[in-house]
């Protein structure tokens, strides 16, 4: 989209992330293309519709970003982020489960 009104500068980032959908944590992958302050863009977005609030966990880190979606056009989709990130975010909650080496030995 060439018509953006965006207010800060956006920076390419490129690199994978999950949506995290509702109460339960469900995990959508998808790549954040770019990102600024207020704001972002997701591509390869699988799913036709989003919901209105989710969060960006960013693969690789412990951050979870609250956002909002604000347009979607065929895989592609604009955000904007609502609340302060959560650094403590957690990807293994209660609804997942982790395989350790000795499980998978096991096997």
């Amino acid at each position: 989209m060439n018509n953006r009104r965006n207010t800060h500068p956006r920076y390419d980032v490129a690199r994978p992330v999950s949506l995290l959908i509702g109460s339960n944590g469900c995990r959508v992958f998808c790549e954040l293309k770019d990102m600024s302050l207020t704001g972002a863009r997701l591509s390869s977005v699988p799913l036709r519709y989003m919901p209105q609030t989710f969060k960006i966990l960013i693969t690789g880190e412990n951050v979870a970003l609250p956002c909002k979606l604000r347009w979607i056009d065929g895989s592609e989709a604009g955000v904007q982020f609502t609340g302060n990130p959560d650094y403590n975010h957690n990807i293994y909650d209660q609804h997942q489960t982790t395989m350790s080496a000795d499980d998978n030995a096991q096997s």
